[in-house]
């Protein structure tokens, strides 16, 4: 009787804390401007047939089936009010766009992506005309189920680098409009090449943390900085990587090893060391700036979870940054190879 007289006080003390910790809501909002009048932004948007060139979620089965419905009538019955989309992995989803006046320069959506969100989320789009340029905001807003609150972090990140990433392919399929030649957008690129094995590596290596800096100003300087060590007499084998051994996105905290290819090394301060890659890794290649390279972690374990994988807590995540500031003038080109440890 006492045991069950302390559970259920244990219970009841637990579950306020469950709803004060615990809102269950999450909310993500990017916004850039562009050089395009808000006119064509606007006549682009409102034809739904058209979002499919940008929605993040259709990236990860490019082979799923995209149909429309018309449900609205009157003015606006030319155009679907309904997008749908079927696949294997995405499973099946639809966003559903509201009417809204003709001069109105406001998009909102209700997307069903069970896939992505357990719930249905309210994804928006609102323009700003800002002169001959256009100010687009991107926006997305849910709440979770009850029992599901308790990974409201999870999906509060998941929120904000779809955000991310839709602006990012939005802004470059609306470049097409626009009036300033000398301003490109670009997308970020995901090549989902399944699972492979690593070979051993023998590099030398430095320890990196990042905690208040951007992530991109400390490998410069980490991979600087084992090149002097080097010296001349030294040239790397293979192209540079890092090893992380912990990441934490949401406040910005990364861990682990930079590390340069090397063979037959002429003495210097450095020691080399064999990296061993154990274990089968998933592996995407992306194609982009630095700056983004953090949405290629986050389509990996999309592409991780849509195929019922789980990651290995007892090994490394590993980047090889294929092609580099040592390669192109044109960061856009960078091409970096993303292994994420499975187990």
């Amino acid at each position: 009787m006492l045991v069950i007289l302390c559970l259920i006080t244990l219970f009841c003390l637990l579950l306020p804390a469950y709803f004060l910790l615990f809102t269950g809501r999450f909310f993500s909002r990017e916004n850039t401007v562009i050089d395009a009048p808000i006119e064509a932004i606007a006549e682009d948007l409102g034809d739904l047939n058209n979002w499919q060139n940008w929605l993040p979620w259709l990236i990860y089965e490019p082979s799923a089936e995209v149909t429309y419905e018309y449900l609205n009538s009157g003015m606006h019955s030319v155009f679907p009010s309904c997008l749908v989309w079927r696949g294997k992995h995405i499973k099946e989803g639809y966003m559903s766009l509201e009417p809204t006046r003709s001069s109105a320069h406001y998009f909102h959506t209700l997307l069903e992506a069970p896939a992505f969100f357990p719930n249905d989320v309210h994804f928006n789009i609102d323009l700003t005309k800002q002169k001959e340029r256009t100010l687009i905001t991107l926006q997305i807003t849910g709440k979770l189920p009850f029992l599901r609150r308790w990974k409201q972090k999870d999906y509060q990140l998941r929120a904000a680098k779809d955000t991310e990433l839709a602006l990012l392919k939005l802004l470059a399929y609306l470049a097409k409009h626009n009036t300033n030649p000398s301003h490109e957008y670009h997308q970020p690129d995901f090549a989902w090449l399944g699972q492979t094995r690593l070979n051993n590596i023998d590099a030398v290596t430095r320890p990196f943390v990042v905690s208040n800096q951007p992530m991109s100003q400390k490998m410069d300087q980490g991979f600087h900085d084992l090149m002097v060590e080097l010296g001349s007499d030294n040239p790397p084998a293979g192209p540079s990587f890092a090893l992380y051994k912990k990441v934490d996105i949401a406040h910005h905290f990364f861990s682990g090893r930079l590390g340069i290819p090397v063979q037959n090394m002429v003495p210097c301060e450095l020691c080399p060391e064999r990296i061993v890659l154990r274990g089968d890794y998933l592996h995407l290649r992306y194609t982009g700036r630095y700056q983004s390279l953090s949405l290629a972690w986050h389509v990996l374990y999309n592409f991780m979870r849509l195929h019922n994988l789980t990651p290995h807590p007892r090994r490394h995540g590993v980047e090889v940054f294929e092609v580099g500031p040592a390669d192109t003038s044109h960061s856009k080109d960078y091409v970096t190879s993303v292994y994420l440890p499975i187990k």
